[in-house]
């Protein structure tokens, strides 16, 4: 299991009693757990393989008359049982604890085994401190923890999710059209998680490709980006390029870069939702210096998004013209975020006449757009978006008929986003197997299921597709020896 250094601060602020806990070489402080509920010790998945179990009756919700709250744990494992969370949590620590917490976990009548979630009844004033654990791991998986909906919205969760090893497939709503798809496949197997284990793919359904646009500095993959690039590796993926996003961020792919030669290469820049916070004249000069390292390649991912708006829009602008104009001068790709923002991306764009290759960003807009982009000369950025059965049906529709033709893709993971959710009836055997690696959210080893998504369409044969996608992105990024 996996908890934040930040869950523990937070922890601290609340805490009546302070006592010092050392654990496999972490020292932290530790509120009392009456002032806090949570007893959660810092160890791998592995120590709760066998834990002690607890007799049923212990795991009432007691008899306490005080407030509480419900709150939902889903993406559980098929084999987690109730002492499992008892002990997670922490709920049989202490008298008050054992009173005033309570567990269900929903199970199959025939096997069982849990359907994937449960509820977990606390005191109100420490729901929010549950809550804050949101996203750890237990047996292989990352816990959704949220606070429980009304019995109606439950009934339709348990129908959704209800299907165990499916899982709860949460997307962070990024992208909209379908999220940026992240969460639990229905096409994985019932193996458990081990990251020490690689893709093995017979030479002829190995391809060399290029990542055009990885989130590697994503704090999801905080805890194992050298088994996520191993796992690229043996999948074939032999560069990427790894996206900054925000001053930081671009600081640490360029690092990222500099300590994989030839591997890896940053794109940097501030994305327009940073833009409010990240953007002054002190980060433009720090992303100029870094600019002038052969291992940065990109300018981006950059541009304009009217759909959310975290910056204000004229703030947004004042940086995308900038980050270009950056692009321009270091003669780097351009990585463009365009959300419900087309027409204001042209007109910035439109206002040069000397700019480098440019990429729209994980692109899920329309036919219209994609001509226009086409005729400036642009590529489109083509992710896991293109699988999604639903959401991605308008732009397999463009690639089949030609409307974006071959040689102006790129493609990109987008990891640890947009995952490739090919339909399980129409997944093949590799795709299948790359896929079952992607235990917590999407990663650059899925690349090659896009290739054979768009050799679908195309009706060619993936290595063909593969080949040409790969020389795009070789003219696009031009990479230099490291």
């Amino acid at each position: 299991m996996v908890v934040s250094m930040t869950f523990w601060r937070s922890m601290e602020l609340v805490a009546a009693q302070r006592n010092s806990l050392v654990m496999r070489g972490w020292a932290v402080n530790r509120p009392s757990p009456e002032s806090c509920a949570l007893l959660v010790a810092v160890m791998g998945p592995g120590s709760f393989q066998n834990p002690h179990k607890l007799s049923p009756s212990t795991m009432s919700s007691g008899t306490t008359t005080e407030a509480t709250k419900r709150i939902y744990v889903g993406n559980l494992a098929v084999n987690v049982t109730q002492e499992d969370l008892a002990q997670l949590f922490g709920l049989q620590t202490t008298p008050y604890l054992r009173s005033s917490c309570g567990c269900e976990l929903a199970t199959d009548e025939k096997t069982g085994k849990s359907k994937g979630f449960a509820f977990i009844t606390v005191p109100e004033h420490v729901a929010s401190e549950l809550m804050n654990l949101n996203g750890i791991e237990f047996y292989g998986r990352q816990l959704v923890i949220e606070e429980s909906k009304t019995k109606a919205e439950e009934e339709k969760k348990e129908k959704k999710e209800g299907e165990g090893e499916k899982g709860a497939s949460r997307g962070r709503g990024g992208r909209g059209r379908g999220g940026r798809g992240r969460g639990n496949p229905r096409w994985r197997n019932n193996r458990r998680y081990n990251k020490f284990n690689l893709p093995k793919l017979e030479p002829d359904q190995t391809f060399s490709l290029i990542d055009g646009g990885v989130n590697l500095t994503n704090p999801k993959f905080h805890q194992n980006t050298e088994y996520v690039i191993a796992r690229a590796l043996n999948a074939g993926v032999q560069k990427m390029v790894v996206t900054g996003l925000k001053l930081n961020g671009s600081k640490s792919a360029a690092v990222m870069a500099q300590t994989r030669p030839n591997v890896l290469y940053a794109a940097i820049g501030i994305h327009p939702h940073f833009v409010k916070d990240d953007w002054n004249d002190r980060a433009a000069e720090q992303l100029e210096e870094l600019c002038k390292g052969p291992e940065v390649v990109a300018i981006g991912e950059c541009g304009l998004d009217f759909n959310r708006e975290y910056s204000p829009r004229d703030a947004q602008k004042t940086a995308f013209k900038k980050q270009v104009e950056l692009a321009i001068k270091y003669k780097k790709a351009l990585l463009v975020h365009d959300r419900d923002a087309h027409e204001a991306v042209m007109e910035i764009l439109n206002q040069y006449t000397d700019l480098p290759p440019v990429v729209i960003h994980c692109f899920t807009g329309d036919a219209d757009q994609v001509k226009v982009y086409l005729a400036k000369g642009f590529y489109i950025g083509v992710t896991g978006f293109l699988c999604k059965d639903t959401y991605g049906k308008n732009l397999r529709d463009m690639v089949k008929d030609g409307t974006l033709p071959l040689d102006r893709v790129i493609i990109q993971s987008d990891a640890p986003y947009m995952m490739p959710n090919i339909p399980h009836a129409e997944i093949d055997p590799v795709s299948k197997s790359l896929l079952e690696f992607c235990f917590h959210c999407n990663e650059p080893c899925t690349l090659s299921v896009i290739v054979r998504c768009i050799a679908k369409q195309v009706e060619k044969e993936a290595r063909h597709v593969s080949e040409i996608c790969t020389e795009n992105a070789l003219k696009v990024f031009k990479f230099a020896k490291q």
